[in-house]
């Protein structure tokens, strides 16, 4: 976009200043042209964004492309702008201040093609971006204040993406182990009779065990 400097996600970093804290590092990308076209390359020039931990963990999850059971904040906002015929057209860094940044979220309302700007923390508008494929920039001024200059890339560090992948890996293993349960279980009450049932059900909301009441009532309800 003219007048702005294009970034992308390169990675994100334990905070060496701050615990349980990470830095977002976003590479200036140039625009350079040669005989197959036009197209952006990384310079030796980037900015660090101190995020938490849920941020950085929703970053990293779209940056590797890891699949998620629930749908985390973002991939909810997804969601509903979806619902609302909004689509997310970039995302642009637009004001630096006490040593924060703030970023501006631009969706068009497919009903009626008016811009919507929607002011967000850098963090989540980025993790948005990255599920989108859309673009980040960011102002020049407030990118030359802020820039920091290095001459390779940035030491890769996995220990927060090893912690997510094992995260999923136990989530995964609880979910087919509540779904194996809850199959058990299904089992289970279409053995039991309509009277050992009822019983069950009147047992269940005694002791205020509405998710388990609720079970038996579906199953006395397929019997009618």
């Amino acid at each position: 976009m003219a007048g702005l400097i294009e970034l992308k996600v390169e990675d994100v970093l334990p905070s060496p200043q701050t615990t349980d804290a990470y830095s977002l590092i976003l590479r200036e990308m140039r625009v350079e042209e040669d005989e197959q076209g036009t197209h952006s390359v990384p310079t030796n020039r980037y900015i660090s964004i101190i995020i938490g931990q849920s941020e950085a963990r929703a970053i990293l999850v779209e940056l590797n492309k890891l699949p998620t059971h629930r749908p985390l904040t973002h991939e909810l906002f997804h969601l509903l702008a979806l619902h609302t015929q909004c689509e997310l057209l970039m995302v642009n860094i637009i004001h630096f201040e006490n040593g924060v940044y703030f970023a501006d979220m631009v969706l068009l309302n497919r009903q009626n093609d008016k811009t919507i700007h929607i002011d967000a923390r850098p963090s989540d508008a980025i993790a948005l971006a990255l599920k989108l494929g859309v673009m980040i920039h960011i102002r020049p001024e407030i990118f030359e204040d802020n820039c920091q200059v290095e001459t390779q890339n940035t030491t890769r560090d996995e220990s927060l993406l090893d912690a997510i992948r094992e995260d999923m890996d136990e989530s995964s293993l609880r979910q087919e182990e509540i779904q194996s349960q809850e199959e058990e279980f299904r089992v289970e009450l279409s053995e039991m009779s309509k009277e050992e049932l009822q019983e069950l059900l009147d047992a269940a909301v005694d002791s205020e065990d509405y998710e388990l009441a609720e079970k038996v009532q579906q199953e006395l309800d397929k019997r009618g």
